[in-house]
């Protein structure tokens, strides 16, 4: 039985060996630091326990006590951020998230602290329950896939690949932006150092061209490295893909046709870091094996972003969290019928 308190661990490890691409990678990350603490815990009671009880009340300090700070810094960076955001870039619909999530954690905290329901009033108690259920669940899953993006951005230092995909992101006025701008020379990067390592090895830059285009992103994106001294023929040009998924579908349809090893291709998928493990699910979904690279990005910029990252991944999940969102409302519901008919009345005898 000793064995099922293992299982968090070795399935963090096998995730983070052979397929890392998944959101699980990061909940079975939180499972396994709390085991291990738990375990530290307990060891060093065991062998030291002045040593012991040092280390699990710096663990309550760190986790339990500064819990607050922890989350009014997470409040304060989303709203300044957002803030900044909007001064920036403009009152767009997306640019305030960051803002949004930060006021709703505010409001979420003032009202668990201040509104209340008794089990005598079920209807409202089970409501509360389902509220607060899916609240925690989603935020979990924030947590996890936060923790899964820097694992998935994590890659061998010396892996050599043989093609770079370097993601478009749009042009404006048939120009490069400053933010497509850091992806290319993120793969030109790359390529240089495959270049220096005697590693064959090409740059594919992908993106269609959009209705106020007048270029697609691809060809552009290819003009821009050839002024930085990359040469044609170790550049391959995709311009239809409309988005992330054709992105990858269509660039390796391309590279499979360039491809004259004997073994299969190694291949890095680059785009800005807030985007990195979604682009990375989808070259999964293709079937594709690919490590990811990303650019740096604002941190302004780069927090709001990977809020609208966590609601595309969501959207893309969205069958398995509706599945998981009813399996909660049904729980509600049984806790309804089982408070007012067994609880309550066994309390009142």
């Amino acid at each position: 039985m000793d064995f099922i308190f293992f299982v968090p661990i070795l399935l963090f490890i096998a995730l983070f060996l052979f397929e890392r691409r998944t959101i699980w990678i990061g909940f079975f990350f939180i499972l396994f630091t709390l085991y291990f603490s738990a375990l530290s815990i307990v060891y060093f009671e065991s062998v030291h326990f002045q040593i012991g009880i040092t280390f699990a009340l710096g663990a309550i300090i760190l986790v339990v006590l500064l819990a607050p700070f922890y989350i009014a810094s997470f409040v304060i960076a989303l709203i300044t951020s957002g803030i900044r955001l909007i001064k920036r870039e403009g009152r767009k619909f997306h640019n305030f998230l960051s803002i949004g999530l930060g006021l709703f954690i505010i409001d979420w905290i003032i009202a668990s602290f201040f509104i209340s329901f008794p089990e005598e009033r079920t209807f409202l108690y089970s409501i509360s329950f389902f509220i607060n259920t899916l609240i925690l669940y989603f935020f979990t899953v924030m947590i996890s896939f936060a923790i899964a993006s820097l694992l998935n951005r994590l890659r061998n230092p010396f892996k050599q690949y043989n093609y770079v995909i370097v993601l478009g992101s749009g042009l404006i006025n048939g120009k490069v932006t400053p933010l497509l701008a850091s992806r290319i020379l993120k793969g030109i990067d790359l390529y240089k150092k495959g270049k220096e390592a005697k590693t064959p090895i090409k740059l594919i830059f992908t993106g269609g061209q959009g209705s106020d285009e007048p270029l697609p992103e691809g060809l552009a994106m290819a003009q821009y490295a050839y002024e930085q001294n990359v040469p044609k023929e170790d550049v391959i040009i995709e311009d239809r893909a409309v988005n992330t998924y054709q992105n990858i579908l269509y660039s390796y349809q391309l590279l499979q046709k360039d491809w004259q090893g004997d073994k299969e291709a190694h291949i890095i998928t680059v785009t800005n870091n807030y985007h990195v493990f979604r682009a990375l699910l989808w070259a999964r979904k293709v079937g594709i094996k690919s490590d990811g690279a990303g650019s740096k990005t604002k941190f302004y910029f780069w927090l709001n972003a990977l809020i609208r990252e966590y609601i595309g991944v969501l959207y893309m999940y969205r069958k398995f969290h509706i599945a998981v969102s009813i399996l909660i409302f049904i729980l509600s519901i049984a806790l309804y019928f089982i408070t007012t008919y067994y609880v309550l009345p066994f309390k009142g005898t």
